[in-house]
């Protein structure tokens, strides 16, 4: 028993030790020890950077697109119980800011709104339409090159229909 109490011991002693110099040579040394930014070059690791900060701009962009065409599609089933589709964001109290060119497109049926961001590659779109007696909405994003290019009621080719709520 006494044994197998003094292993332990000598084994936690030693498990302390080690800890122990790990932390001192990160002290004494820090940029001498084993390092992830070592191993990467420095051409990469700026890439990475700028890859991360494109993704970081486009999540936001995304965020902010997507707000904006709940907003859109929302306000325009307002102002349709009202009697028609409005034919601009100013008539509906909203604004795209400066990140986007916004284009709303009406008749008497639908009213959609294309949004293509000033940089980045991904273009939204908003429709609200009369079917039946009743407004449907629908949304979708994809590439900005198929932008403005859509059949009634559907996505853009290659584009994906996106849920909002």
């Amino acid at each position: 028993m006494a044994s197998r109490i003094r292993v332990e011991q000598i084994a936690r002693s030693l498990a302390a030790l080690s800890l122990l110099a790990m932390g001192l040579s990160a002290l004494v040394a820090p940029r001498d020890g084993f390092s992830l930014d070592h191993a990467v070059p420095q051409s990469s690791q700026a890439n990475l950077s700028r890859r991360l900060m494109q993704r970081e701009v486009s999540l936001h962009q995304r965020s902010e697109a997507e707000t904006l065409l709940k907003a859109f599609a929302r306000a325009q089933m307002t102002r349709h119980y009202w009697g028609e589709f409005a034919g601009s964001l100013p008539d509906l109290g909203l604004s795209s800011g400066s990140q986007f060119q916004a284009t709303v497109n009406r008749d008497a049926v639908r009213t959609r709104l294309w949004l293509k961001p000033h940089h980045g590659t991904e273009a939204y779109l908003a429709e609200v339409e009369r079917s039946g007696g009743r407004l449907r909405m629908h949304h979708c994003r994809g590439d900005r090159k198929a932008a403005g290019q859509a059949a009634e009621g559907h996505c853009p080719d290659g584009w994906q229909r996106i849920s909002l709520k």
